[in-house]
This record gives structure tokens, sequence and C-alpha cells, in this order.
């Protein structure tokens, strides 16, 4: 797509569909535009603002200045020991690396996976796994861009077919999949497709779970894959792990980690130990009570309005489709709400966890009288 004349003269390259409102400031589930209009976000920062704005124990730790934000991987730190141990704890894995996004935690999982069993990939069709070139490559939805590819044999199985996915994974090496397709829609894989699955792992299949936008407790449980009794050999993770800062990982089980070797991989930044700490924070108040939070929302808000919206989704990963997502986006608007549409006409939702039933009750609501 061509940079429209109207932003070329800003100083960043803006290659984004951009929101037609200057938001200033955030408090709780709650974004203020600079003529100080209240919405209330549906947005949540594309699934990272987890914990919503202003969180005050995300801001302490902001605010600290009793560790160095960046030392380099060169050296050995408790805090990353301390978040690794938690989140293989939560994946049943038993090593994790760090990144600093979602695509990073892909790339590196493909190399890892790649190290332990290589051979023939494995994607779905409507797959979104990331924009640098390895992941671009597993991501069905930008088969259409003139981009280079990586030189792996890659065969894209049809979404929520069970059948295709055993005829044309048995022979497959490794299978990226996303529990729930973001980008995609916001389809939920059928149970049937992850008992293939498992299948495939006994075949010596290496399957990474896709769930950066998923995982997290965004539905209830740490991962969406759980929900269905399966354990993936390597999990990515990313979005609002970071507490709004960037920080990915790779969570992978033990016999997939005993193939990596040093230099096999590597970053920078991954690992930030501010990001870290603020990582704590997310996991500690996922574990004590806003998984929980998600699941009574889902039982008690959303099962109320899911028939007549046609809502898709679990927990507080959703979507339903209008008419016209453009000029419903602009309504909502009006009526104090942000919403993110996809595919045109999809609206997909990805609110804060802290967002309360109620706020919750009340956008389905003015949707239903909007639509």
């Amino acid at each position: 797509m061509k940079i429209p004349n109207s932003v070329r003269g800003m100083g960043y390259l803006n290659i984004y569909r951009n929101i037609p409102i200057q938001i200033e400031r955030g408090e709780g589930v709650y974004l203020f535009s600079s003529s100080n209009k209240k919405y209330l976000d549906l947005i949540g920062g594309i699934g990272v603002n987890i914990l919503g704005y202003h969180n005050p124990d995300c801001d302490a730790i902001l605010g600290e200045t009793d560790i160095t934000p960046h030392l380099s991987n060169l050296y050995v730190h408790s805090l990353k020991n301390d978040i690794a141990t938690i989140l293989n704890e939560l994946c049943g894995t038993g090593k994790v690396f760090f990144t600093n996004s979602g695509t990073e935690s892909n790339e590196a999982a493909l190399k890892f996976a790649w190290k332990a069993n290589s051979g023939k990939i494995i994607a779905f069709e409507g797959s979104f796994h990331g924009r640098s070139l390895g992941a671009f490559s597993l991501s069905h939805l930008f088969i259409h861009q003139d981009f280079p590819r990586i030189d792996a044999p890659v065969e894209f199985v049809r979404w929520n077919d069970p059948e295709d996915l055993w005829q044309k994974g048995e022979d497959a090496s490794i299978v990226i999949f996303e529990p729930i397709q973001g980008a995609g829609g916001v389809r939920v894989m059928n149970k049937e497709c992850f008992e293939v699955l498992k299948k495939l792992q006994l075949q010596r299949a290496v399957v990474i779970a896709d769930e950066i936008q998923s995982g997290l407790g965004r539905t209830g449980e740490f991962l969406v894959s759980f929900h269905e009794d399966f354990h993936p050999d390597i999990v990515t993770l990313a979005k609002g792990l970071g507490g709004g800062l960037p920080l990915g990982a790779v969570c992978m089980k033990e016999k997939i980690a005993s193939m990596v070797c040093i230099g096999d991989h590597g970053t920078t930044m991954g690992g930030n130990l501010k990001a870290l700490q603020l990582a704590r924070v997310v996991l500690q108040k996922l574990q004590n009570y806003l998984m929980k939070h998600i699941r009574d929302i889902e039982k008690e808000v959303i099962s109320e309005f899911r028939s007549d919206l046609r809502i898709r989704g679990r927990g507080l990963f959703l979507a339903f489709d209008v008419e016209n997502g453009e000029e419903f986006a602009h309504i909502m608007r009006d009526k104090g709400y942000l919403v993110n549409i996809i595919q045109e006409n999809t609206v997909r939702l990805l609110p804060p966890y802290i967002i309360k039933g109620e706020e919750l009750r009340e956008f389905f609501k003015t949707a239903k009288e909007v639509i």
C-alpha cells in the first residue's frame, strides 16, 4: 500500500490505519482524547495492556531506580530465572528463552523446533505469526505479499479440518498453530483438530502453540491449549507479558531445549530486567484473581449476548461481525467506545483484563442497539 500524501510530512513512517483521534492519557480501562473525551478501551493496545493504564504496582516499578534496566545476556541474573520458573510452571515446560516481541518469539521457536526435528512445516490457512521473514513465511494471511520466504517446505492446512490436518501433517516435522486465530478473524480451533495434534506429537512432530494473542490467561486458562488438555512442545508468548514494555518468551520442553547450543540463537535486549519486573506483577495478578475474573465475566456477561450478537471466541478474546465495520467503529467512538475492526467487518475485542462486567455489558447493549 502506498503511503498517503497526508502522512508524508511526518518524521516517522506511518503505515498504519490510524483511528482518527488523538489519545493523551489512560486511566484504568479508559482512554482520554486531546479534547478530554472518555472512551472505554476494547482494544487494549491490541492485547498488550492487560492490566489497563496506570496500574499502581506497574507505575511503582517504572519509577524504581534500584535495578539496571539492561545488562545484556552475557550476565546471569536471578530475576530472569525467577520469571522463567513461573512461566515453566504455568506452561508445563522446562526452559524459557526471552525475546522482545511476538514475531521474535515465533522466529526463535521455529529455529529451536528445526534444530530438534528439521523437515516439513505445517501451518494453517488464516494464520498470522508475525512479520519478520520466518514468521511471515508461516503466515497464510500474507501469502499474497511479494517478499522473500524461508527456504523450507511449508504447507498450509484448511482451518478446522481435522482430515486435512492429518493428511498433510502425518509426515510433518513441525506444526505451528494459533488456538484462536486473531488476525484471521478470531476463530477457535475445534476439539477434533486438537486430537489430531496429539496424534502428530506421537508421530514425533514438534508442535508450536502460538499463544501470543490468546495466552496469558485471556480466556480464563493460562493457555487456550489447556482448555482441550493439549500440551504443546513449544509455547510462544508476548503481548501483555511485559506489562506494557516489550517482552516475549519461548517456553519449551526439555527435549527441545537440550538440542539448542550456544550460538544457535541470541538477542541483545530480550529479557530486559525492567520488563521482567513488570512480568512478575502481571503473572502474580493473573494467578491471584484475574483468570477467575475472566471466567466469571464470560459466564455472567458474555453468555448473555453470545447468541444475539453471534459472538465467537473465549474469555476476553472475542469477535462479532457487522455489516459495515468502519461505520460501526465511528458510531461507537461517538458513544465513547474504542473497537478494533479487522477483515473489514469483524469487531475484535481485546480489552484489559480489569474491565468490569457491567462495563462490558453496557458495551454489548450499545452494540446491539447500533446493529
